[in-house]
């Protein structure tokens, strides 16, 4: 090595635990690198909005806004190639950080990202390899590794604001400051913190309405928008008819008494956040530093859900985890007597409760931490690193929503009076406060020491070698009256757990001979309740000549199944909502189609009625499994690096990623194909034809003479599964990453960079047929190419980019167990479309930025996004969604 290369100073990349000289770090295995000035380009305000541009990233992952029925509401996951959050390793300075306290799915434990305060990034580090041998459990698809600021000095403080040109509604606004004081090489130590608040403005359907297309009215749902039935105060059903309750003054063609509820249909979901982090550093000997960290977030979402309901008719069904039963409540009848009921017999009643002014509102809210201490320096010429600390969160989810079964009797008898305001009191004792509540922890204790081994003819070669210890706790349960199964509608849920964890590795880099190194890295993990694994990995890095790199890693990863898998008292219960029901939904399209023709009630009750069996909401248990095995993956990279000047570089990766003893539970639609068929027959329960169902029958073949439609099968009322180590995911494609730069004299430096996706294969096994299914590489949310092409230039105190999103096509359904019903063919038929795709349209999105420090120490930025204010693409399934053009103005001033 050269003199001038011994000064170079050595980092440690992603992916490996042994120091690489800074320049020529491209390792054997591939590392994406996001760093600040990406971010402040990009317009990003939340992590989030930084990993979006991932295009390893897996579209559509859980994320706070708009998912106010998540068992994990209030968070916001990632997850890489398709494998989902539990196989993607999410790092903060290369250490796990607390779980969200709430399980997605009852299942899934992962980091919130919206813990992360974006203002505190230096730089995210993707790796797009396997990665157990090095990190442990869960890094099957990759590792995510978000790193902050080291150190910092002074005082700098920035602010930013959205808003939507379009619906102009919504919108965020972030404020940061940064200050650190001491220079670690000049005075020997630095201590920084900084502290983001984060707040998201929320909108209602009223706000964006009018900007839905034609297509979501006319096809996707033909109430889209329209008055409601299920009113305020409400409808009578008297026999087979209808009529208002006295009094309401809001009536539709038909007569009957409806409500507007656009403005309390929320869209985007309003959420605040206050994000801290604070590093401490002390230069104690040349040979020796002290560390610490300190991460808090508080992150508040709030979801406002429609008033409930009650559907005369249709009684509320649900699965009773707790005591392990079907339940089944009718809809209350009025009373004769009853104040709203002017007949001599029980009526029943379409009605709204919105006088429950707390109904509506439920707060997901998170307390997230992690603090740790440690040292680090250099002993008898080898680095080492020693840390201890804890991870902690808490959150609940509580609302009003629902009620409990009292509401029956109180309505029944006259002492809730319809249509009218009710004391808190009462509404307090039939909606009573409910939820989830969760905490968890985990202790740990890490360390790791590195080095030179021995002279190769390449070079010295070198080594790492750790190991970690951790504690887990999770608490995750329901509020009481969930568990006694008093709340209507609503499943309980109960784990309690605790386990420990040990993990120790063994790395070497050997550059066997010149331009050519091979890396191998295994470790061994335990995890109380389960046998031992060995991870292992091998990386080949060749410098073919001095502008081309080939590389490739060979790696075995795991999971280790985690506590709500395996040590849930009460397995998950819950709803998969938008199902088609193979035994409802033909009948259910046929009276649609028919009750379309009618008047604006049976328009109405057309959607009702083909929602029960094409778009039904199953009541569902998954239970948890004590003799799950760990996951296992096996993963092989193979690329290329080449420069093609100095000036521009050119990566291109294949992946290929098989996951086995997969956990999970057997696919809703794979399980509704084979209802009834043998190691499938205590998986359904239905119930009886209900007298709703009768009465939409009977109105079709009154309105059609001759039709004589029936249903064949009441709803179902239960789908029981379990977590099960059963079958295997593949999955694989190609990465693309070019990089360029150049100067064009007076005008300024132009910068290019490419990032892009192309997937060859997504597929998952049949466990019946012992065959893989086929691939889905191309359906819905499985784009064949994700790709972000971001220019830029910038002169003296300008810059200004344009970024380029595109996505391709895709088919409506999401397997081939779904192609009857969403295949282009079928989709055609049932639908009728027209000239609308039955398909989604590939997309491409335009985002421009600016920039100006021309005023010292002031930066000023614009970001726009969705430049050319394209409307989201055309989505039969899913239906319209809202995609304005998004402006950011954003400033930072440095004391």
């Amino acid at each position: 090595m050269s003199p001038n290369a011994e000064k170079l100073e050595r980092v440690v990349v992603t992916g490996t635990n042994i120091k690489r000289l800074a320049v020529g770090s491209e390792t054997a295995s591939p590392v994406q690198t996001i760093n600040r000035d990406d971010i402040r380009r990009s317009g990003a305000t939340t992590v989030r909005q930084i990993l979006d541009t991932l295009t390893a990233a897996t579209p559509g992952e859980l994320r706070d806004d708009g998912n106010n029925g998540s068992f994990a509401a209030g968070a916001t996951g990632v997850s890489m190639r398709g494998l989902g959050k539990g196989a993607t390793l999410v790092l903060l300075n290369g250490r796990r950080a607390a779980y969200y306290a709430l399980a997605d799915g009852a299942k899934e434990q992962f980091l919130n990202i919206d813990s992360i305060p974006a203002d505190a990034v230096e730089r995210i580090e993707t790796l797009k390899d396997g990665a157990s041998a090095i990190y442990g459990s869960d890094a099957m698809a990759g590792v995510i590794n978000i790193i902050t600021r080291s150190t910092f000095e002074g005082v700098t403080v920035s602010a930013s604001n959205v808003w939507n040109d379009g619906p102009s509604a919504g919108g965020s606004s972030t404020v940061a400051v940064v200050g650190g004081l001491g220079n670690l090489n000049k005075d020997r130590y630095n201590v920084f913190a900084n502290l983001e608040a984060f707040e998201r403005r929320g909108y209602t359907l009223a706000d964006v309405i009018h900007d839905a297309p034609e297509y979501q009215t006319k096809i996707f749902n033909p109430n889209f928008g329209a008055p409601s039935l299920f009113s305020y105060p409400g409808n009578l059903q008297v026999g087979s008819r209808r009529e208002p309750v006295k009094g309401c003054t809001t009536l539709n063609s038909a007569g009957l008494c409806v409500n507007d509820l656009n403005g309390l249909n929320q869209w985007s979901d309003p959420a605040k956040r206050l994000n801290f982090y604070s590093s401490a550093r002390f230069q104690a000997t040349d040979d020796l530093q002290l560390f610490g960290e300190v991460h808090y977030s508080k992150t508040e979402t709030d979801y406002r859900s429609l008033p409930f309901a009650i559907a005369a008719g249709s009684p509320s069904r649900w699965y009773d985890g707790y005591n392990k039963k079907a339940q089944e409540v009718a809809q209350p009848l009025l009373a004769i007597g009853n104040p709203a009921n002017p007949y001599p017999q029980k009526v029943g009643i379409n009605y709204r409760f919105t006088d429950n002014v707390n109904g509506r509102e439920s707060t997901a809210s998170a307390d997230q931490y992690r603090v740790l201490v440690g040292a680090q320096g250099v002993f008898a010429g080898y680095d080492y690193q020693v840390a201890l600390g804890r991870n902690a969160s808490s959150a609940d989810k509580l609302d009003h929503v629902r009620p409990s079964r009292d509401m029956i009797a109180a309505v029944e008898s006259g002492e809730y009076k319809i249509g009218q305001v009710n004391s808190p009191e009462l509404l307090a004792r039939i909606f009573p406060e409910a939820g989830i509540l969760g905490d968890t922890y985990q202790n740990f204790a890490d360390g790791k020491i590195s080095g030179d081994l021995f002279k190769l003819p390449g070079g010295m070669a070198q080594f790492a070698a750790g190991g970690e210890f951790r504690t887990e706790n999770v608490n995750i349960r329901s509020t009481d009256n969930i568990m006694r199964a008093d709340i209507i509608g609503r499943g309980a849920q109960l784990t309690v757990g605790d386990r420990k964890l040990a993990g120790a590795f063994f790395e070497v880099n050997a550059p066997v001979v010149k331009n050519l190194e091979l890396n191998g890295a295994l470790r061994f993990d335990k995890a109380s309740g389960f046998d031992g694994h060995w991870s292992p990995k091998l990386g080949v890095r060749w410098e073919v000549m001095p502008k081309l790199l080939l590389r490739g890693t060979v790696a075995g990863g795991f999971r280790a199944p985690n506590i709500p898998e395996t040590l849930g008292q009460v397995g998950v219960t819950g709803f998969f909502n938008s199902m088609v029901d193979p035994k409802r939904c033909d009948t259910a399209t046929k009276i649609r189609d028919i009750l379309k023709t009618g008047n604006a009630a049976d328009q109405s009750d057309a959607t009702s009625a083909y929602n029960s069996g094409c778009l039904a909401s199953l009541p569902t248990m998954i239970s948890s499994n004590p003799k799950l095995k760990p996951e296992t993956s096996s993963s092989f990279t193979l690329g290329m690096v080449f420069e093609v000047n100095r000036n521009l570089g050119v990566a291109l990766d294949y992946f290929n990623i098989e996951r086995k003893n997969e956990i999970s539970y057997r696919d809703p639609d794979f399980v509704l194909e084979r209802e009834g068929k043998p190691g499938y027959e205590g998986a359904i329960s239905r119930g009886s034809v209900t007298e709703q169902d009768k009465r939409f029958a009977d109105r079709a073949n009154a309105l059609r003479p001759g039709a004589n439609v029936a249903w064949d099968a009441g709803s179902i009322t239960a789908l029981l599964l379990q977590y099960e180590n059963f079958g295997k995911t593949q999955t694989s494609g190609i990465d693309f990453d070019i990089n360029g730069r150049t100067s064009a004299g007076s005008f300024g430096n132009l910068a290019v960079g490419l990032t892009a996706t192309y997937a060859l294969i997504y597929r998952t096994w049949d466990v019946d047929a012992n065959i893989w299914r086929p691939n889905t590489i191309g359906l819905r949310d499985q784009p064949r190419l994700r790709l972000r092409l971001a220019t830029g230039w910038s002169k003296d105190d300008w810059s200004a980019g344009l970024n380029f999103i595109y996505t391709s096509a895709t088919k409506l359904n999401d397997t081939e167990a779904d192609f009857g019903t969403w295949g282009e063919a079928a989709c055609q038929k049932r639908l009728n479309p027209g000239d609308l795709p039955c398909f989604i349209q590939s997309d491409l999105r335009t985002d421009l930025n600016l920039g100006y420090t021309g005023i010292k120490n002031l930066r000023l930025s614009l970001n726009v996004n969705n430049l050319m204010g394209e409307k989201a693409q055309v989505n039969l399934r899913s239906g319209y969604s809202v995609r304005p053009r998004v402006w950011r103005l954003g400033a930072s001033y440095t004391f």
